[in-house]
C-alpha cells in the first residue's frame, strides 16, 4: 500500500468503527487492530485519533459536489440547494454528536480549517442560488456568494445547537425554515405550501 492509499484505508476504516460504535468508544487501538496495523503505522500516517476528523468536511463536500452537479439542470433550485444542507445534516447525524462536539472543540483549540468555506461546494451554491434568483425561487437578491457564507454560517450556529442538545434537536427543521427566511423563498417552493 502506497503512503496515500494506507492513511486513506485508516481514515476510512476510523470512520467506519465512529459510525458502529461512536467515536468516544473508538480508540487508537481499536483502529490498528480493525486495520491489522501497528501504533508506529498509525502515527506515522497520522497525529491522533482526533486527527481522523478535523477533515471530515472535506470528502463529505466534494460528495455533495458530486452529487449536485447531478441535478443542476432540474428546475427547483430551491430544493437543490437545500440537498446540499440536507446531505450534510444526513451525515452528521450517522456519526453523532460526540464526533462533531470533537471537532468543534479541536478547531476551538487551533484552526484547522474545518469549517472554512470549500471552493467545489461554494461555486455550485453560488450558481445555484444566482439561477434561483433568475427563477424567482429566491427573491433575496443580494449577491449570491454572501447568501451563501450566510446560510453557512446560519447551519453552523444549528450544527452547535444539536451538538449541545445531545441530538434532540430538530436539526433540518430548524435550518430549512432559518434558510427559507435568508433566502426569502417564494410561497410556492417552501416546504409548509
Amino acid at each position: 500500500m502506497s503512503e496515500i492509499s494506507t492513511k486513506q484505508f485508516i481514515i476510512n476504516t476510523a470512520n467506519q468503527l465512529f459510525l458502529e460504535n461512536g467515536y468516544q468508544n473508538v480508540t487508537v487501538v481499536d483502529i490498528c487492530e480493525a486495520c491489522k496495523i501497528s501504533k508506529t503505522t498509525f502515527y506515522y500516517h497520522l497525529k491522533s485519533k482526533e486527527d481522523i476528523i478535523l477533515h471530515f468536511y472535506d470528502s463529505v463536500t466534494h460528495n455533495i459536489s458530486q452529487f449536485l452537479m447531478s441535478i443542476l439542470e432540474r428546475n427547483n433550485y430551491w430544493d437543490q440547494l437545500m440537498k446540499c444542507f440536507e446531505c450534510l445534516i444526513e451525515e452528521a447525524m450517522k456519526y453523532g454528536t460526540d464526533f462533531f462536539s470533537q471537532m468543534m472543540i479541536s478547531n476551538l483549540k487551533e484552526d484547522y480549517g474545518s469549517y472554512d468555506m470549500r471552493e467545489e461546494l461554494t461555486n455550485i451554491a453560488v450558481t445555484i442560488i444566482k439561477k434561483g434568483q433568475e427563477a424567482g425561487q429566491i427573491r433575496n437578491k443580494n449577491e449570491a456568494k454572501s447568501l451563501y457564507q450566510a446560510s453557512a454560517y446560519a447551519f453552523l450556529g444549528y450544527e452547535v445547537t444539536w451538538c449541545i442538545k445531545k441530538g434532540k434537536f430538530e436539526w433540518l427543521d430548524e435550518v430549512r425554515t432559518a434558510l427559507e427566511n435568508i433566502y426569502d423563498v417564494a410561497p410556492e417552493f417552501r416546504k409548509n405550501n
